[in-house]
Protein backbone atom coordinates (compact mmCIF):
# COMPACT_ATOMS: atom_id res chain seq x y z
CA UNK A 1 0.00 0.00 0.00
CA UNK A 2 1.52 3.60 -0.88
CA UNK A 3 1.25 6.27 2.12
CA UNK A 4 -0.45 9.39 0.47
CA UNK A 5 1.28 12.14 0.89
CA UNK A 6 1.45 15.00 3.48
CA UNK A 7 -0.96 17.64 2.70
CA UNK A 8 1.14 20.90 3.34
CA UNK A 9 -1.55 22.28 5.81
CA UNK A 10 -1.75 24.33 8.83
CA UNK A 11 -2.73 22.14 11.27
CA UNK A 12 -1.81 23.94 14.62
CA UNK A 13 -0.87 27.10 16.35
CA UNK A 14 -2.64 30.30 16.24
CA UNK A 15 -4.76 30.43 13.10
CA UNK A 16 -5.87 34.01 13.93
CA UNK A 17 -2.66 35.42 14.45
CA UNK A 18 -1.62 33.28 11.52
CA UNK A 19 -4.17 34.76 8.97
CA UNK A 20 -3.59 38.20 10.52
CA UNK A 21 -0.27 38.11 9.38
CA UNK A 22 -0.58 36.17 6.09
CA UNK A 23 -3.29 39.01 5.22
CA UNK A 24 -0.75 41.74 6.14
CA UNK A 25 1.91 40.47 3.51
CA UNK A 26 -0.49 40.11 0.97
CA UNK A 27 -2.38 44.07 1.58
CA UNK A 28 1.29 45.51 1.83
CA UNK A 29 2.27 43.76 -1.36
CA UNK A 30 -0.86 43.98 -3.66
CA UNK A 31 -3.30 46.44 -1.53
CA UNK A 32 -6.40 45.46 0.39
CA UNK A 33 -8.78 46.55 -2.42
CA UNK A 34 -8.67 42.76 -3.84
CA UNK A 35 -8.07 40.69 -0.68
CA UNK A 36 -9.58 37.72 -0.23
CA UNK A 37 -10.13 34.98 2.21
CA UNK A 38 -8.90 32.48 0.40
CA UNK A 39 -5.95 34.11 -0.91
CA UNK A 40 -5.18 34.34 2.42
CA UNK A 41 -6.36 30.71 3.86
CA UNK A 42 -4.11 29.60 0.93
CA UNK A 43 -1.20 31.47 2.30
CA UNK A 44 -1.76 30.41 5.24
CA UNK A 45 -2.33 26.47 4.27
CA UNK A 46 -6.00 26.33 5.25
CA UNK A 47 -8.99 25.58 3.82
CA UNK A 48 -10.75 29.59 3.48
CA UNK A 49 -14.06 28.03 5.52
CA UNK A 50 -11.46 27.69 8.15
CA UNK A 51 -11.03 31.51 8.57
CA UNK A 52 -14.84 31.96 8.98
CA UNK A 53 -14.27 30.52 12.78
CA UNK A 54 -12.31 33.23 13.03
CA UNK A 55 -13.51 36.38 10.77
CA UNK A 56 -17.22 37.27 9.95
CA UNK A 57 -16.15 38.20 6.45
CA UNK A 58 -13.45 39.81 4.23
CA UNK A 59 -14.30 42.95 5.96
CA UNK A 60 -13.65 41.52 9.96
CA UNK A 61 -10.41 40.62 8.43
CA UNK A 62 -9.82 43.50 6.82
CA UNK A 63 -10.37 45.33 10.46
CA UNK A 64 -8.14 42.70 12.22
CA UNK A 65 -5.38 43.80 9.95
CA UNK A 66 -5.86 47.57 10.70
CA UNK A 67 -6.00 46.81 14.68
CA UNK A 68 -2.87 45.25 13.99
CA UNK A 69 -0.90 48.13 12.31
CA UNK A 70 -2.39 50.66 14.60
CA UNK A 71 -1.55 48.65 17.24
CA UNK A 72 2.02 49.22 16.07
CA UNK A 73 1.87 53.07 15.18
CA UNK A 74 0.90 53.14 18.64
CA UNK A 75 3.78 51.11 20.25
CA UNK A 76 5.90 53.48 18.27
CA UNK A 77 4.35 56.83 19.00
CA UNK A 78 4.47 56.01 22.41
CA UNK A 79 7.89 57.22 22.37
CA UNK A 80 7.46 60.84 21.34
CA UNK A 81 9.02 63.42 22.65
CA UNK A 82 7.77 66.48 20.78
CA UNK A 83 5.08 67.03 17.98
CA UNK A 84 8.31 66.58 15.62
CA UNK A 85 9.26 63.40 16.93
CA UNK A 86 5.15 62.04 16.74
CA UNK A 87 5.04 63.81 13.39
CA UNK A 88 7.92 61.81 11.83
CA UNK A 89 7.14 58.86 13.46
CA UNK A 90 3.90 58.78 12.29
CA UNK A 91 4.75 59.85 8.46
CA UNK A 92 7.95 57.02 8.00
CA UNK A 93 5.61 54.50 9.20
CA UNK A 94 2.90 55.57 6.64
CA UNK A 95 5.30 56.01 3.76
CA UNK A 96 6.90 52.56 4.91
CA UNK A 97 3.84 50.95 4.94
CA UNK A 98 1.71 52.47 2.07
CA UNK A 99 -0.73 49.89 1.16
CA UNK A 100 -1.52 49.07 4.95
CA UNK A 101 -2.05 52.47 5.43
CA UNK A 102 -4.24 52.80 2.81
CA UNK A 103 -6.31 50.15 4.21
CA UNK A 104 -5.92 51.57 8.35
CA UNK A 105 -7.26 55.09 6.76
CA UNK A 106 -10.21 53.41 4.98
CA UNK A 107 -11.63 51.84 8.10
CA UNK A 108 -14.87 53.61 8.24
CA UNK A 109 -15.28 55.39 11.80
CA UNK A 110 -19.01 55.16 12.34
CA UNK A 111 -18.57 51.68 12.12
CA UNK A 112 -15.84 51.40 14.98
CA UNK A 113 -18.08 51.61 17.78
CA UNK A 114 -18.87 48.07 16.84
CA UNK A 115 -15.19 47.01 16.81
CA UNK A 116 -14.08 47.91 20.13
CA UNK A 117 -10.95 45.91 19.22
CA UNK A 118 -10.00 48.65 16.07
CA UNK A 119 -12.10 51.35 17.74
CA UNK A 120 -9.11 51.02 21.33
CA UNK A 121 -6.43 50.62 18.90
CA UNK A 122 -7.10 53.90 16.67
CA UNK A 123 -8.19 55.67 20.31
CA UNK A 124 -4.47 54.48 21.45
CA UNK A 125 -2.53 56.52 18.21
CA UNK A 126 -5.34 59.50 19.00
CA UNK A 127 -4.13 59.59 23.34
CA UNK A 128 -0.54 59.84 21.63
CA UNK A 129 -1.56 62.38 19.45
CA UNK A 130 -3.38 64.28 22.65
CA UNK A 131 0.17 63.51 25.25
CA UNK A 132 2.15 65.27 22.56
CA UNK A 133 -0.12 68.15 20.92
CA UNK A 134 -3.20 69.02 23.81
CA UNK A 135 -0.99 69.35 26.70
CA UNK A 136 -1.46 72.89 27.35
CA UNK A 137 -5.23 73.07 25.95
CA UNK A 138 -7.22 73.15 28.56
CA UNK A 139 -11.29 72.43 26.83
CA UNK A 140 -12.01 68.45 25.46
CA UNK A 141 -13.37 70.56 22.34
CA UNK A 142 -10.53 72.62 22.15
CA UNK A 143 -8.11 69.54 22.03
CA UNK A 144 -11.02 67.84 19.95
CA UNK A 145 -10.34 69.98 16.74
CA UNK A 146 -6.27 70.21 18.05
CA UNK A 147 -6.11 66.28 17.31
CA UNK A 148 -8.39 66.59 14.24
CA UNK A 149 -6.09 69.52 12.49
CA UNK A 150 -3.27 67.21 13.20
CA UNK A 151 -4.60 64.40 11.60
CA UNK A 152 -6.16 66.61 8.58
CA UNK A 153 -2.54 67.66 8.20
CA UNK A 154 -0.71 64.48 8.32
CA UNK A 155 -3.61 62.18 5.86
CA UNK A 156 -3.77 65.37 3.52
CA UNK A 157 0.14 65.71 3.45
CA UNK A 158 1.03 61.85 3.23
CA UNK A 159 -1.81 61.23 1.07
CA UNK A 160 -0.60 63.59 -1.53
CA UNK A 161 2.94 63.48 -1.25
CA UNK A 162 2.91 59.48 -1.95
CA UNK A 163 0.28 60.50 -5.12
CA UNK A 164 3.16 62.72 -6.00
CA UNK A 165 1.18 65.59 -6.12
CA UNK A 166 2.93 67.32 -3.20
CA UNK A 167 6.13 68.76 -4.45
CA UNK A 168 8.51 68.04 -1.55
CA UNK A 169 11.98 66.92 -2.33
CA UNK A 170 12.17 64.17 0.22
CA UNK A 171 10.48 62.71 2.98
CA UNK A 172 12.53 64.96 5.36
CA UNK A 173 11.14 67.84 4.27
CA UNK A 174 7.62 66.59 4.03
CA UNK A 175 7.95 65.57 7.73
CA UNK A 176 9.37 69.36 8.15
CA UNK A 177 6.88 70.82 6.47
CA UNK A 178 4.09 69.17 8.54
CA UNK A 179 5.84 69.51 11.55
CA UNK A 180 5.78 73.25 10.97
CA UNK A 181 2.02 73.31 10.16
CA UNK A 182 1.73 71.68 13.08
CA UNK A 183 3.37 73.29 15.46
CA UNK A 184 1.55 75.11 18.21
CA UNK A 185 -1.70 73.36 17.67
Amino acid sequence: MTAKPRRATYRHGNLKAAAIKAASRLVAKAGHEQLSLREVADAVGVAHRSLYNHFEDRQALLDAVATDAYTRLAALLVKAQTPEDYTATYVRFALANRAIYRLMTSRPHATMKHNPPLQGAVHKVITEAMRIFCSHIETSAARRRAVMKVYITLYGGISLYAAGVLDQPSEKALIAELSAMNAGT
